[in-house]
């Protein structure tokens, strides 16, 4: 199945937006900012299938250590989000990867997890940073991934998302 890559500024918002229009609820994950004192200190994974317990869910995985420099917590993207991604694979439903980056695919177990998901017959959205686009295109072969550009524009944006959504209605 070709999967779909989504770039740009607005690709997380596209990708909602897709999910919402067609009344989906994706398994996969979103990232979502996580503060401490009220100022933004990292991201989180919020797995959209919750991890079995023990794990718990919105792991914080990358860590800010001042402005423009992060950290990955591997263990957080092996541990607990490559399972949930692979466990997610057996609900019938589109996947969501939500905001994949470089740093992010260097770890291999969490790697291995997202090429299982877009190798599957399961269809999957994902926003890609720019950073993640040649190893993300490595990962399958090209007849298997649709890239397309979020545009800046609103008008333009709005005009992508209708044809998206006929698009993802013929694959959903």
């Amino acid at each position: 199945m070709q999967q779909l890559f989504l770039t740009g500024i607005h690709a997380a918002n596209i990708a909602s937006r897709l999910f919402t229009a067609l009344n989906v609820r994706p398994t996969g994950y979103r990232i979502t900012p996580f503060m401490v004192d009220g100022a933004v200190r990292g991201d989180a994974l919020h797995l959209l299938v919750p991890p079995s317990p023990p794990l718990y869910n919105d792991v914080p995985f990358r860590i800010r250590i001042a402005a423009g420099d992060t950290a990955i917590v591997p263990r957080a993207l092996d541990e607990a989000a490559a399972p949930s991604l692979l466990a997610a694979l057996n609900v019938h439903t589109p996947m969501l990867l939500g905001g994949l980056s470089a740093d992010m695919l260097a770890c291999e177990r969490f790697r291995t997890a997202v090429r299982q998901c877009l190798m599957s017959q399961r269809p999957v959205v994902v926003v890609a940073d720019e950073d993640a686009s040649d190893a993300l295109r490595a990962l399958t072969p090209p007849e298997r991934q649709e890239w397309i550009a979020v545009p800046h524009e609103p008008d333009a944006r709005s005009a992508m998302l209708e044809h998206l959504i006929t698009e993802a209605a013929m694959r959903f």
